[in-house]
């Protein structure tokens, strides 16, 4: 009997390392990439404030000159989620409010969603002033477009 407690001891705290080990990689690292020509820089809170007025269709232009054209992804994807939570700060609810005010007074409509990273890759690539969100990992391999801003989702 001995025996049998001390494998399921055993047994229970891998099991528990593997559910730690696995929480603690869920916090993914996200990028905001423009086009590689885009010459804005600033501090990541400067960054974070352009990026959220440029999206927000608050400002229509970088500080270039250059025409803002940003891209959102899928409303339920894990980049627009932490998209959402920590570049703009504004909840689902919050945003979908954002844009609905924004129609009624000017017209304007959200950027246009991309669900794909490739489709999305490109456009910014032959856009100047586009900008959108991508996995880490995927943005270091864009061709014709940089990162600008790094940020987690914690």
């Amino acid at each position: 009997m001995h025996k049998i407690l001390k494998k399921f001891a055993l047994t229970l705290a891998t099991l528990a390392g593997m559910f730690i080990g696995s929480a603690i990689a869920q916090a993914d690292d996200f990028a905001v990439v423009v086009n590689a020509g885009n010459t804005y820089s600033a501090d990541d809170a400067g960054l974070k404030t352009q990026i959220k007025r440029l999206y927000l269709k608050e400002s229509s232009s970088w500080p270039s000159g250059d025409e803002a054209l940003p891209f959102g992804r899928a409303d339920d994807s894990p980049e627009q989620l932490a998209f959402m939570k920590n570049v703009l700060g504004m909840s689902a609810n919050e945003l979908e409010g954002h844009w609905l005010k924004l129609k009624q007074i000017s017209g304007e409509t959200p950027p246009r969603a991309i669900g794909s990273g490739r489709i999305l890759a490109r456009q910014i690539g032959k856009n100047p002033g586009a900008f959108g969100i991508f996995p880490l990992a995927d943005a270091q391999t864009i061709e014709g477009g940089k990162i600008l801003l790094q940020f987690s989702d914690q």
